[in-house]
């Protein structure tokens, strides 16, 4: 695997471990909690661009943008889909059974809120901008190094 490559597939490998952490970690809130905090969602958009830019090596293009937001979203909908599955099999173990799976694709569009779109959209727009927020904030301190 050439260097190249290794900018675009590492950001890619990063980003989804992120969004299935994200997701788990949203999941394990509402399981604790019984409340979905839509907040969680907008983090999970942070944190897809975070790991994007810091495996970018801080050398950001759009196609690293692009991959933060499809990570943000994955993470979101796993966040739902543990959630849902947590709650509908009471438990850990029958989040991956057939049947959960089915409910949860019958009811997909029942388990969206205008306020979880709001949140949704939170997660994309922080997801695009941020990587390239933080590869603009390093490359003036990398120009000044190099100087010296």
């Amino acid at each position: 695997m050439t260097l190249e490559s290794n900018k675009i597939a590492m950001p890619i490998l990063g980003a989804l471990l992120a969004a299935v952490v994200g997701g788990v970690v949203w999941a394990a809130i509402v399981a604790m909690t019984n409340y979905e905090l839509g907040i969680v969602a907008w983090a999970i958009g942070a944190l897809a661009g975070y790991v994007v830019a810091n495996l970018a090596k801080k050398q950001v293009s759009a196609a690293h943008q692009v991959i933060a937001v499809l990570a943000s979203l994955i993470g979101i909908l796993l966040g739902k889909y543990f959630s849902f599955g947590y709650i509908y099999s009471e438990g850990v173990s029958g989040i991956f059974e057939s049947e959960v799976m089915t409910v949860f694709q019958e009811n997909f569009s029942s388990l969206f809120s205008a306020m979880d779109f709001v949140f949704i959209a939170l997660a994309v727009v922080s997801a695009w901008q941020l990587p390239r927020r933080i590869a603009n904030q390093a490359a003036p301190k990398e120009s000044t190094q190099a100087a010296e």
